[in-house]
């Protein structure tokens, strides 16, 4: 595929979840997508986000770009008109599709704002995403003492990957002073939350 496929590591952790059921599941896979059809038909846009995935990736279905851009986009305007509401949560998914360029064009700038809207509406997450960008200097110059801010809230606020980037700095002394006790906290904490990768480094950092 091509131009769905060029994304960036950020895409891909979007798209992980999906693409781990790629291999021996094509029945179940068949069987989802007719849920995630009526739900996207229904008006909701996650699922029309997982069927655009099942598309670009060929899960239970014909590998079609063209479906999940149509898709991508359909789950587009329906976290536009949540995020319009008010919902903070549909304008940092909506983001999530500007910086990755899911259904629309491409836009850092934009993906910031809609991001910055999320996490001060009260989407931890979105304070998460946000965090990020400021690290990585995307659609704004780069800010690690402002990451670690929005990091801190969006841990804070319940979001796992938040405590685990801040984790990750700590740990390796970047932006702040390196501090691998707090950084332990900071996985565990990522880890009581449900996040994989928290329980990874977790793992890796505590003393045999």
């Amino acid at each position: 595929m091509k131009r769905l496929l060029t994304l960036s590591f950020t895409a891909f952790l979007f798209l992980l979840p999906a693409v781990t059921q790629l291999h021996g599941q094509s029945d179940a896979a068949a069987e989802k997508n007719v849920k995630y059809q009526k739900d996207c038909d229904a008006g909701d846009a996650e699922s029309c986000n997982k069927l655009a995935v099942r598309y670009q990736f060929g899960l239970g279905v014909n590998e079609s770009d063209a479906q999940a851009t149509a898709l991508y986009s359909k789950a587009d305007e329906l976290y536009r008109k949540r995020c319009d509401g008010g919902e903070a949560a549909g304008c940092t998914n909506l983001g999530t599709h500007y910086q990755i360029g899911l259904g629309v064009a491409k836009d850092l700038e934009h993906a910031v704002a809609l991001y910055r809207q999320g996490c001060d509406g009260g989407d931890a997450h979105g304070c998460t995403l946000l965090g990020a960008m400021f690290i990585e200097g995307l659609g704004l110059a780069q800010d690690k003492d402002r990451a670690v801010v929005l990091y801190r809230q969006g841990c804070d606020g319940g979001d796992g990957n938040g405590c685990i980037r801040l984790g990750k700095m700590f740990e390796d002394g970047d932006g702040v002073t390196q501090d691998k006790a707090q950084a332990l906290a900071l996985y565990r904490k990522g880890c009581d939350a449900a996040d994989r990768e928290g329980c990874y480094w977790l793992k890796k950092l505590t003393p045999k």
